[in-house]
């Protein structure tokens, strides 16, 4: 009867220690792309989410007049965003305004639709209505470049320990296991705290540190990538809240402001004034001057506003030419009228326009008090648009 072939007990450690070798490699490749495409779809996402703020911001003009050149013209800052693969304007009857899709073609479809299966949506409002929705649908570009290279870089780590596992399988055990725990440390920490900044440090196997170093050079990137997308998150969370031509805040950024103030002057049981201001004869003057004379209008009205602030007030651009200024907090012994005082003073001295005229700016100004002429957004809104108008109305009537 022939003897069964038995291994040899340095046959089995090799099988023993390639196997596992190999095991955790993949792992920690396979946790970190992971972590990586996790991390940078999250920013994906939220930069839709901001983009589509932005884009309400741009078209909003355009969907209260239903002018589709408008809502194109403003969603033309999107378009160069890259990730970017669809824009669509929809009114408040859920009809079609405007629609822009790339002209670049997805590099990975099956990405798109497992990340950006559905589009980020924004609902546009003017004076608390919704007045229609846009739709920003992303592709696969943002994520494409990150998966190629952590897909080569964990192909060339295989590769790699395949290849050191045959020499190291005579060493003893303690000399592969600790190197090893510290690759698997340092995806531990990536995959659980998102510790991006972490690196393999030298190790005393030759093959193990060059794993370590393909495995940094995959944090380098990943590193790389995420500093981008914090860096365009930054970017875009500023323009969604800040008026491109006046670099004022913008009507989003105001009612945000509005509602914390009312809530803690209701609170403190405090006042604040909130200021309408509105610029007389503006369509008159772009017409007569042009588009960029009308730019410098605003840009100099936006800059003698901001001239007349004092720590803690707030003012920002909420569309076309009307402002809107919050004195906060407000003396009880200062009568709210009184406060446009400045803001008309600001206005004495004529502007110079780009091509050499000159043009003395003129104003309308409505005042409320909160409490008194409302307690919530739309109360003060309305009480310092109707104080405005009035005071527009009676100027005609002069004229």
């Amino acid at each position: 009867m022939t003897a069964p072939t038995r291994t040899t007990l340095q046959k089995l450690l090799s099988r023993f220690h390639f196997g596992v070798t190999l095991f955790a490699v993949a792992l920690s490749g396979l946790t970190i792309l992971l972590a990586g495409v996790a991390a940078l779809r999250g920013y994906a996402d939220r930069n839709l989410e901001l983009a589509a703020q932005l884009g309400a911001y741009g078209v909003e003009p355009a969907l209260v007049f239903n002018d589709p050149e408008a809502a194109r013209e403003g969603l033309d800052p999107l378009t160069h965003i890259p990730g970017i693969a669809r824009l669509l304007v929809l009114d408040d009857r859920g009809r079609p305004l405007t629609e822009w899709t790339s002209p670049h073609a997805d590099p990975a479809p099956l990405l798109t639709d497992l990340f950006f299966g559905k589009p980020s949506t924004m609902t546009v409002r003017r004076n608390g209505s919704a007045i229609g929705t846009i739709e920003v649908w992303g592709d696969s570009s943002t994520l494409t470049a990150y998966v190629r290279i952590g897909l080569l870089a964990g192909l060339g780590c295989l590769l790699v320990t395949a290849l050191g596992t045959i020499i190291l399988a005579r060493r003893f055990e303690y000399e592969l296991v600790k190197p090893l725990g510290e690759i698997a440390t340092v995806a531990h920490d990536v995959r659980l705290h998102r510790r991006f900044d972490k690196r393999v440090q030298p190790l005393g196997i030759a093959e193990l540190d060059r794993l370590g170093g393909d495995i940094n050079a995959l944090l380098d990137e990943l590193q790389g990538w995420q500093g981008h997308m914090e860096s365009e998150h930054r970017m875009l969370a500023h323009r969604a809240s800040h008026d491109p031509l006046t670099a004022m805040p913008n009507r989003a950024a105001f009612d945000e402001q509005l509602a914390q103030r009312i809530g803690k002057a209701g609170a403190d049981g405090t006042r604040f004034a909130l200021l309408f201001v509105d610029a007389d004869n503006f369509k008159l003057a772009n017409d007569s001057f042009g588009h960029a004379a009308g730019d410098a209008l605003l840009v100099a009205l936006s800059e003698r506003i901001k001239a007349t602030l004092r720590p803690g007030d707030f003012a920002a651009r909420i569309g076309g030419d009307e402002f809107i200024v919050l004195v906060d907090p407000l003396d009880p012994a200062t009568d709210p009228e009184t406060l446009a005082g400045p803001i008309r003073t600001g206005m004495a001295d004529p502007v110079v326009l780009p091509g050499g005229d000159t043009y003395r700016l003129a104003v309308s100004i409505g005042v409320a008090a909160f409490p008194t002429d409302g307690a919530d957004p739309a109360a003060l809104l309305t009480a310092a648009d109707a104080a405005m108008y009035a005071e527009k109305l009676a100027k005609r009537s002069q004229t």
